[in-house]
């Protein structure tokens, strides 16, 4: 069943970390890219651009959509670089982006990243 969901996020564009078929990575590491929790756990961002979430929580909302994106903090970079290098060792933390966004997940969610 289709509902609201606002969900937290670490993103990075695929083409900044070399991945030019999301899904066929994420089989490829599908250790790292469980279907489900727990949090937080890497999945394929449900967009039209390729993106790599870094899942952080997601929960039923009664908001309309909206999304907002920010550069990380210093502590944030060190605190997530361990996660991101072991997909991606040459990672440029200074690429990944926090992304809260609220989508209808019967449909694709929205490109949030800049």
């Amino acid at each position: 069943m289709s509902a609201r969901i606002k969900m937290r996020v670490l993103r990075v564009p695929c083409e900044k970390v070399g991945v030019k078929d999301p899904w066929a990575f994420g089989e490829a590491h599908s250790e790292d890219f469980p279907a489900e929790g727990p949090y937080p756990y890497f999945a394929v961002a449900p967009t039209v651009r390729g993106f790599i979430d870094y899942v952080l929580s997601e929960q039923i909302s009664q908001k309309k959509s909206f999304g907002r994106t920010r550069k990380l903090t210093f502590i944030e970079r060190k605190k997530y670089a361990s996660a991101f290098q072991k997909l991606f060792p040459q990672i440029d933390m200074h690429d990944v982006r926090l992304v809260v966004f609220c989508w209808y997940n019967g449909c694709e969610a929205p490109d949030y990243y800049e």
